[in-house]
């Protein structure tokens, strides 16, 4: 499973292992997430939505003071004397490790932010490796959605990614599919009775190890096919940019980002020269089912379609506080060095007749990319009204204050280039086309062309403009 790409600067130290008390490390997490106000209210490992994000800086927030709340303190002492009760009483021998990642994951869980997470030391490694361009896993990235079965509800992982030459693709698990059970067997178990982070980190894993669930795939007629599969985790390159030249009209160049992350605007980059060498004088970015990514990619990415100056965004956090991102050079290091802009870079692509075609999930930083595309009028929106996240992610390394793992939670919302936000609402397309039930139905990186009813619709509309 792709990690979420809600990381932007997340620096790693060389020292790691340091072991702390059960209760030291619950009061600084609580003090750290509660006191700090920082509570403002994923390929084989996915967030629940890839979010538009705020990278961490490499110094640690300065924390300060103790809390003075007595229902805090309360609350803590309880957790404390549960944790005692038990090592006193229970006949089951306890593991401290699995008790202390269960009540940090229950707490960001219960925060009441959707997008919140905390990372084992593992999970936060495997994310990382992801957000790099290399994956360890099966390449999919889903939500946590509702979905009506016979009458019923349920909870599930609705797959929004397949990456390509993943081992979810050759598996033949398709876009779409809705994960209903994670495990087999004795162990099988309801998506919505594990809940979205168990359920999440049951697909992911090392190289070699073997993930198994269920998926319904839908068939039409509210009707769908219930599909068991049993897939071993690989590594496989995650390649965010995928191109070609159209079949209908060989004047435009297709190209379909997958995700935002760390090598996606060369990846971008490499695809449009290469288009431009064969003549190709029209383009279709392809964001349908794009989940987002990292803050960097996406403004690398901005800066190739606008002008020195221009504005890429704005974000707010719960206390009014503002911030603009505007165009212009920069140089990153190591990871992030596909990111970086040079004065040549900025505005290169500009002057095309461009389409972008989007759906319901086009999200977060395809968001971005898209109501950019709008403002600055660069291209025709087609497709379908897009899932409708402005809000923003930091990633804290907790090694910062000398803990393993990392801890994920919303710290700001943004606002495209209009100033006008779309969170809960979503971008709606200047021209509606929406996927015949068979073609909507089908893996969208096997649907041909000639079915596809959006792609149809924005080559007709460059071909008349």
């Amino acid at each position: 499973m792709n990690s979420s790409h809600e990381e932007a600067q997340v620096e790693t130290r060389e020292t790691r292992g340091i072991r702390v008390p059960l209760s030291t490390l619950i009061a600084s997490i609580l003090i750290v997430l509660i006191i700090s106000g920082l509570l403002a209210g994923v390929v084989a490992s996915t967030a629940y939505r890839y979010g538009y994000v705020q990278g961490t800086s490499a110094f640690a927030p300065d924390l300060g003071g103790e809390s003075t709340d007595s229902a805090e303190k309360d609350a803590f002492a309880e957790l404390t004397f549960l944790d005692q009760f038990f090592k006193a009483y229970s006949y089951l021998d306890l593991s401290e490790v699995d008790f202390l990642t269960a009540v940090l994951k229950a707490y960001t869980e219960a925060t009441g932010d959707r997008y919140a997470e905390y990372y084992t030391e593992e999970e936060f490694e495997a994310m990382l490796s992801d957000n790099a361009g290399e994956g360890v896993g099966v390449g999919i990235s889903v939500i946590y959605a509702p979905v009506e079965i016979n009458g019923v509800s349920y909870m599930v992982l609705e797959i929004i990614t397949v990456m390509p030459n993943s081992p979810a693709e050759a598996a033949g698990v398709h876009p779409g599919d809705r994960v209903m059970y994670v495990g087999t067997g004795e162990n099988r178990k309801l998506v919505e009775e594990s809940g979205y982070t168990e359920a999440v980190n049951s697909l992911r894993g090392e190289k070699g190890s073997l993930a198994e669930f269920t998926v319904f795939r839908p068939v039409g007629g509210g009707r769908f096919e219930e599909i068991p599969f049993s897939i071993v985790r690989d590594e496989y390159e995650v390649q965010s940019v995928e191109y070609k030249i159209s079949e209908t009209d060989p004047s435009v160049g297709i190209v379909r980002i997958l995700q935002f992350a760390q090598k996606t605007p060369r990846q971008f980059s490499e695809a449009m020269d290469a288009l431009l060498k064969q003549g190709i004088t029209q383009f279709v970015f392809d964001v349908r089912n794009n989940p987002g990514g990292d803050l960097k990619s996406i403004n690398a990415i901005l800066s190739f379609f606008l002008s020195e100056g221009d504005k890429l965004l704005s974000t707010e956090d719960r206390t009014g506080n503002t911030e603009k991102y505007l165009v212009g050079e920069v140089t990153y290091g190591g990871d992030y060095a596909p990111c970086s802009v040079s004065k040549d870079d900025i505005g290169k692509y500009r002057g095309y007749r461009m389409a972008v075609l989007t759906n319901g999930n086009t999200a977060s930083a395809a968001e971005l990319f898209t109501a950019t595309m709008r403002d600055y009028s660069l291209a025709t929106i087609v497709g379908e009204t897009t899932y409708g996240k402005g809000s923003m992610q930091s990633i804290y390394p907790l090694y910062y204050w000398g803990y393993e793992g990392a801890v994920k939670l919303t710290t700001k919302h943004y606002f495209p280039p209009c100033g006008e936000g779309y969170d809960g609402i979503g971008i709606t397309p200047d021209v509606a086309v929406s996927l015949s039930e068979e073609a909507a139905n089908t893996n969208i990186y096997k649907l041909a062309e000639a079915d596809d009813a959006q792609l149809q619709a924005a080559l007709a509309l460059l071909k008349v403009s």
